[in-house]
C-alpha cells in the first residue's frame, strides 16, 4: 500500500512538471486561416439527403439503428397486413387484447370549508386539475366513483384547486420524492362470477 502511495506521489511530481513547461503563449492563426476553414465548412454538402447517405453507406452499423430499422418493419407488417375475411366474405374480427377489467372504487375526502376537492393520481396521470369530487351533502364530504384497474395506486387530493393532500384514510402512504406523502390504494382483481 506504502508502494502505492510512493508511487502516485511520483506521478503527481511528474505531472506538476510537465504543466510547468507546458507553453502557456496564446495561440495565433496565420492570416486567412480562419476564413479557409470556414469555406472549407461551407463547401460541405448539407442536404439532409447526402447526410443520410453517407451514414446509410458508412462501413460501420449501429446496433440501435438496426434495432429500430427492424421495429418498423415489424409495425408495418402487423399494421399494413390484410385482416383474415370468412368464407362468406365477411371480416373476422381479430382482436388485439381483452379490455382490462376495472374495479370500482368510491373515494371520500372529509373537506368541510372546500369550496372544491379533487383527486389525481398515477390513475389520472397526475393531472393537476384532477377529477373532481362531489359534494354529498352540507357536511363537508365529498365523494367520487371511479374505475380503477386493479393493482397498486398512488393519489392525492387537490383541495381548492392548491392543496395537495394524502387521504387521512388511506391504509398506507409513501414518500413523494417532494417532501410530501402520497395515499396508497391496493384495488384487487375482480373475482370471476
Amino acid at each position: 500500500m506504502n508502494e502505492e502511495l510512493d508511487m502516485d506521489s511520483r506521478d503527481e511530481a511528474r505531472i506538476e512538471r510537465l504543466v510547468e513547461r507546458l507553453d502557456r503563449r496564446p495561440v495565433t492563426l496565420r492570416p486567412g486561416m480562419r476564413t479557409a476553414v470556414m469555406a472549407r465548412i461551407h463547401a460541405e454538402p448539407t442536404s439532409t439527403g447526402g447526410r443520410v447517405w453517407r451514414w446509410l453507406s458508412a462501413p460501420r452499423v449501429s446496433p440501435l439503428a438496426v434495432g429500430g430499422l427492424l421495429a418498423a418493419a415489424i409495425a408495418a407488417f402487423v399494421l399494413l397486413r390484410p385482416s383474415p375475411v370468412a368464407p362468406t366474405g365477411t371480416p373476422v374480427a381479430t382482436p388485439l387484447a381483452a379490455a382490462p377489467q376495472t374495479v370500482p372504487v368510491r373515494l371520500v375526502f372529509l373537506a368541510p370549508t372546500a369550496s372544491s376537492v379533487a383527486v389525481t393520481g398515477d390513475f389520472a396521470s397526475w393531472n393537476p386539475k384532477g377529477i373532481p369530487l362531489a359534494k354529498t351533502h352540507n357536511d363537508g364530504v365529498w365523494s367520487v366513483d371511479l374505475d380503477l384497474k386493479p393493482g397498486l395506486h398512488h393519489y392525492v387530493f387537490i383541495v381548492d384547486g392548491t392543496e395537495w393532500k394524502p387521504d387521512p384514510n388511506a391504509t398506507s402512504q409513501v414518500d413523494d420524492g417532494f417532501g410530501q406523502k402520497n395515499s396508497v390504494l391496493l384495488v384487487p382483481q375482480r373475482s370471476a362470477s
